[in-house]
């Protein structure tokens, strides 16, 4: 495995203080870590019909073997502006424009990362879609500031009731922005036996209202979108073909030919044939994104010579913003994107605001 990586960035410096930056940044990653089933089936088959038998070896199952097939791409804009502490102020504002995409599974695993299509019947490069942790946009801002009022600082600076109540104050605040991570919408037919199958994204997922698509004519389209009824509109999709009109069988013992009421042969090898049941890629639409402003509140003591005390208040998510989670429901049916969960963050992490609070003394 091997990575290429360039950035090309221009800084320019507004004050001693002030700094700005702008610049690409990308990176191409060639020959890494897939994992291939080499014993996946060889053919697509009716769904009633067992894929086992149309494995390499069929008196065994999968295996999962490590292939340096994979390959991924990052493009992204990326720029800052920084102020360095003075003034009792310092901060930091980033923003970043980015595309990530790959055709492989991460080897730590990732959301996402399920539900490639079988190598034997479809090459790897048809995997290539939106990496699971692409973001395709965010911004951030963190600052300090000290006000201005105590000991050692611009005013009150010496002991008193002044001091104790007004001064050695400071506040800081963290704000983080993003867009939403990719996931997968799934047929809603019975799909044929040997592989994944994915719904095809055929118009604007985000547009409302719309017609059926032919392939899916029983649903009913998302009268609003980006809700937690419908996060994407279902009409936008269209499903592959459905596997029962693969033969079960072969028609008198001629395998080529179909028996009477279906379509296709017994066996699916083509490649044309092959993606017409499979459909289309994986990680075709963005979820949620979310907000959140974290702030926290700081008092500084001293309560004998040299010795210090420090009083703080962090607040997260401070204006009680909620983030949703990806849509339960990524079937392309009429529930189609119903979201009915929050994002979660982190273990011990809530959705909703909440306090935190400290002393610490130094001696």
């Amino acid at each position: 495995p091997y990575t290429q990586a360039e950035n090309l960035t221009f800084e320019e410096s507004f004050t001693p203080n002030l700094a700005f930056s702008m610049g690409y940044v990308g990176s191409v990653g060639r020959h890494v870590f897939n994992w291939v089933n080499q014993n996946a089936p060889e053919a697509l088959l009716n769904p009633g019909n067992d894929s086992q038998f149309v494995q390499p070896f069929p008196q065994f199952g999968g295996d999962n073997y490590m292939a340096m097939s994979g390959a991924n791409t990052y493009n992204a804009l990326q720029t800052q502006i920084q102020k360095r502490f003075s003034g009792g102020l310092n901060f930091l504002a980033t923003y970043t424009w980015s595309h990530a995409m790959d055709d492989a599974p991460t080897g730590l695993g990732s959301t996402g990362d399920g539900g490639y299509h079988n190598t034997n019947l479809v090459p790897i490069l048809d995997a290539f879609a939106n990496s699971p942790w692409d973001t395709r946009q965010r911004f951030t801002f963190n600052g300090l500031y000290e006000l201005p009022f105590g000991m050692e600082r611009a005013h009150m600076n010496h002991a008193g009731l002044a001091n104790l109540l007004g001064g050695g104050w400071s506040t800081d605040l963290t704000f983080a922005a993003q867009t939403g991570n990719p996931f997968t919408i799934y047929p809603d037919i019975t799909t044929a036996s040997g592989s994944s199958s994915f719904a095809i994204l055929s118009r604007g997922p985000f547009s409302a209202g719309g017609t059926q698509d032919p392939s899916n004519p029983s649903i009913t389209c998302a009268a609003r979108t980006r809700t937690k009824t419908n996060w994407f509109n279902p009409c936008a999709f269209a499903n592959p073909l459905p596997g029962d009109l693969i033969s079960p069988g072969p028609n008198a013992g001629n395998p080529n030919q179909p028996q009477p009421g279906f379509t296709y042969p017994e066996y699916i090898t083509n490649l044309k044939q092959v993606l017409a049941f499979v459909g289309g890629r994986r990680n075709q639409i963005m979820g949620p994104g979310y907000e959140r402003i974290n702030m926290s509140i700081f008092k500084d003591l001293a309560p004998f010579r040299e010795e210090q005390m420090e009083f703080r208040a962090d607040i997260f998510n401070v204006l009680n913003t909620p983030a949703y989670g990806d849509p339960s429901v990524t079937s392309d049916n009429s529930n189609g994107g119903q979201i009915t969960s929050p994002r979660f963050f982190q273990n011990y992490t809530p959705d909703a605001r909440f306090f935190q609070f400290s002393l610490k003394y130094i001696f």
